[in-house]
């Protein structure tokens, strides 16, 4: 088309260097300038999207559909340019809202927000609700524009309708996001981990409330603990310092109130021989086999919700005998820090998602004790019931499990030395 040619060689024309040779009231117009054009843009955009799925038949060049053709021609994500199939179509159905686009009245982000809202007006109302949104919009952000929209129904209803309308669809909307919700994480192996998640808006502005609480600069104080020697010295990233802020917070939560399942879910055990611990030299372990740094350990031992379990010291009272049927809260901290997870050959849950397990059954006169106990996982304490496994300790006080086969397998979790010794 020859209007694209056009822009074309505009663009071929301009050189972007020249926008630092602006001043301040130059360069913010300029901005705003380029920022409406790229809303026109994405009007024309919408339009040759609906084209090509009006006109470009499915299977073309083996694509499953329009967005995966969008995508592959110009290297989109698959996701983005299906968001971006569904915003033409239904731009193509709200001429109006698509006009004020092209017109660089509304940015794409605001027309997202006036397509989405119009979808549930009743029909006699959709005209003037649309207007008020396109007027709303050249006044208001994409976010505030959203909450404006959640109360469209104004235009039309009486205010306890309104209400009723409103709170109808935060909770379809509350409840759709909880059934979206996801958390994820993995080991990077090099020290570091990485995740992400969706949560709630509810949840999300509590974590940011918390997050934001720990980065605030405030007068005096500094709620983030320093960088470590020898790494980058100044917090200069908003994603760093809420990083940051996010490890602090987890380290500081208060645990006693958490739920409890298997083992110690709510509690790290840092584990360390006393001589070690007196010369602050030697690194120590985590109940999941984890090592820290002796720094990282000396840290740590000022911060609620670690326990610190230095072998050769003074011992908490860890066998029952026949006096209770259940293992105490400390003795499943000794076993998580004994066998470190499911002692099942190949198995990899940690003492959290684990279960305490007595080898000769309390009803058969078995006592609770950490002799008669050992870490199973739900699969695998059903199993152990179900085909009677028996369980010993090896000369290195790794707990050894014999199956159906009778062949005695060893648990397969390497320990270092102090994890060795705390298991004897």
């Amino acid at each position: 088309m020859a209007f694209l040619d056009e822009v074309e060689r505009a663009l071929d024309a301009a050189d972007p260097t020249v926008y630092l040779q602006q001043s301040p009231t130059q360069a913010r117009q300029t901005a705003m300038r380029i920022q409406r054009l790229q809303a026109r843009l994405a009007a024309h955009s919408a339009a040759a999207v609906r084209a090509v799925d009006a006109l470009v038949p499915v299977g073309l060049g083996g694509s499953t559909g329009t967005a995966d053709l969008l995508a592959r021609d110009f290297g989109r994500d698959r996701r983005a340019a299906g968001r971006q199939v569904r915003l033409a179509q239904s731009l193509g159905e709200r001429t109006t809202t698509e006009r004020a686009l092209a017109e660089g009245l509304i940015s794409e982000a605001q027309a997202v927000v006036i397509v989405n809202a119009l979808r549930w007006v009743p029909a006699e109302h959709e005209e003037r609700c649309e207007q008020t949104l396109i007027a709303a919009a050249q006044m208001l952000s994409a976010k505030d524009l959203a909450r404006r929209a959640r109360r469209i129904a104004d235009v039309y209803a009486p205010k306890p309708e309104v209400d009723q309308i409103e709170n109808d669809a935060l909770e379809a909307q509350e409840q759709r996001a909880w059934e979206r919700t996801d958390f994820r994480m993995a080991d990077n192996r090099d020290g570091t981990w990485r995740g992400g998640f969706v949560l709630p808006d509810l949840q999300a502005e509590l974590l940011k409330t918390m997050l934001d609480a720990f980065t605030a600069p405030r007068q005096g104080e500094h709620p983030i603990p320093e960088p470590v020697e020898g790494t980058r010295t100044g917090l200069d990233r908003l994603g760093q310092r809420q990083g940051h802020a996010f490890a602090h917070l987890l380290e500081t939560m208060p645990v006693d109130r958490l739920p409890q399942s298997g083992t110690t879910a709510a509690t790290l055990v840092v584990t360390m021989e006393l001589e070690d611990l007196r010369e602050g030299l030697a690194a120590s372990t985590l109940a999941t086999g984890t090592r820290l740094s002796a720094r990282e350990t000396r840290r740590l031992a000022c911060t609620a919700g670690i326990i610190p379990a230095v072998l050769d010291g003074d011992s908490l009272p860890l066998d029952l005998g026949r006096t209770k049927r259940l293992f105490s809260k400390h003795q499943k901290t000794a076993l998580g820090l004994r066998d470190l997870g499911c002692v099942a050959p190949g198995c990899d849950r940690p003492p959290s998602w684990s279960e305490v397990h007595h080898p000769i059954p309390w009803s058969e006169g078995g006592p609770t004790d950490l002799d008669n106990a050992v870490l199973l996982c739900p699969r695998h304490h059903h199993q152990a019931h179900r085909d009677g496994w028996q369980f010993r300790r090896g000369q290195h006080g790794h707990v050894q499990t014999r199956g159906p086969d009778g062949q005695w397998r060893d648990d397969g979790r390497w320990r270092p030395s102090t994890g060795a010794r705390a298991a004897g």
